[in-house]
C-alpha cells in the first residue's frame, strides 16, 4: 500500500514570550493507506500535537507534511480548510456535537461547511450512515437525549460523511465505559477493514491493542514503532 501521510523531519515548537517550548523535534513517519495507527505516549509527548498537525489543525514550524503526494506544509490557511473539509474525518473525545442539531443534521455538518446543497440525496445518505452506525431509531433525538456511546456514534457518522482519505481520532473512547470503548472499537476496526485509513491518539494499551500499528512519541520523538500483527497484547501492556 502506498503512504498516505508522511512527514519528514517535522518540528512543532510553541513560542511562550521569550521561551521556546520543543514539542516535536524531527520527526520522520510514514502512514500507509488502509493501516490503523495509535499514537501513544505519556503526557506532553507530543501524540496530540502530531495529530493536529496532521489534521491541519495546526502548522508545523518546519519540515515537510505530505499528504498522499501533496505537500500540506506549503497550503495557504484556505487551502487547509479545504483539505479538513474534504480529505479528512475528524472523531473527538468530547464528541463536538451541535446540541441544538439533531442526529442527521450533526452528520451533514461537514458538507455544509463544504457548501454542498442540502437536499433529499444528502440527507438520504446522512440518515443511511446515522443507520450504519446503530442509530437508525434516533434519527431525530439531540445529543443530550443520547448516551456517551450514542453521540459518539453520531460523531464517526459525521466522520465519513464526506467520504474522507483519513480518519484521525483523539482518544475517540476516552469518555466511555468499558462496554462501549469495546463496541466503538468495533466499529472502527471494520470501518478499517472496509479500507479506511485510520490513525488515533489513545493512552490505553486496551485501546491501542486494536490498531494495527503502534507508535510511541516521548519528549516530541518517536520511541517505538510496532506492528501489532507482531506483538501479543500482553506485550503491548508492558
Amino acid at each position: 500500500m502506498p503512504a498516505i501521510v508522511r512527514i519528514v523531519d517535522l518540528v512543532k515548537n510553541y513560542y511562550l514570550g521569550s521561551q521556546t517550548v520543543h514539542v516535536l523535534k524531527g520527526l520522520n513517519l510514514a502512514f500507509d493507506e488502509g493501516d490503523f495507527v495509535a499514537l501513544m505516549g505519556p503526557s506532553g509527548s507530543g501524540k496530540s500535537t502530531l495529530l493536529n498537525v496532521l489534521g491541519c489543525l495546526d502548522r508545523l514550524t518546519s519540515g515537510q507534511y505530505y499528504l498522499g503526494d501533496v505537500n500540506v506544509s506549503e497550503m495557504s490557511d484556505d487551502q487547509l480548510s479545504e483539505v479538513r473539509s474534504t480529505y479528512l474525518g475528524f472523531i473527538f473525545q468530547s464528541y463536538n456535537l451541535l446540541p441544538q442539531y439533531t442526529v442527521v443534521e450533526n452528520v451533514e455538518l461537514p458538507l455544509l461547511y463544504q457548501g454542498v446543497k442540502l437536499d433529499a440525496a444528502t440527507k438520504a445518505r446522512c440518515v443511511a450512515l446515522a443507520e450504519m452506525v446503530g442509530l437508525g431509531d434516533r434519527l431525530d433525538h439531540r445529543p443530550l437525549q443520547l448516551s456517551g456511546g450514542q453521540q459518539q456514534r453520531v460523531a464517526i457518522a459525521r466522520s465519513l460523511v464526506n467520504d474522507p482519505h483519513l480518519i484521525l481520532g483523539d482518544e475517540p473512547t476516552g469518555n466511555l465505559d468499558s462496554k462501549t470503548s469495546i463496541e466503538i472499537m468495533e466499529m472502527l476496526r471494520e470501518l478499517n477493514r472496509a479500507g479506511k485509513t485510520i490513525i488515533m491518539v489513545t493512552h490505553e494499551n486496551d485501546i491501542a491493542a486494536w490498531a494495527r500499528r503502534v507508535v510511541r512519541l516521548r519528549d516530541g520523538r518517536v520511541e517505538s514503532d510496532v506492528r501489532n500483527d507482531t506483538r501479543t497484547t500482553a506485550e503491548l501492556g508492558r
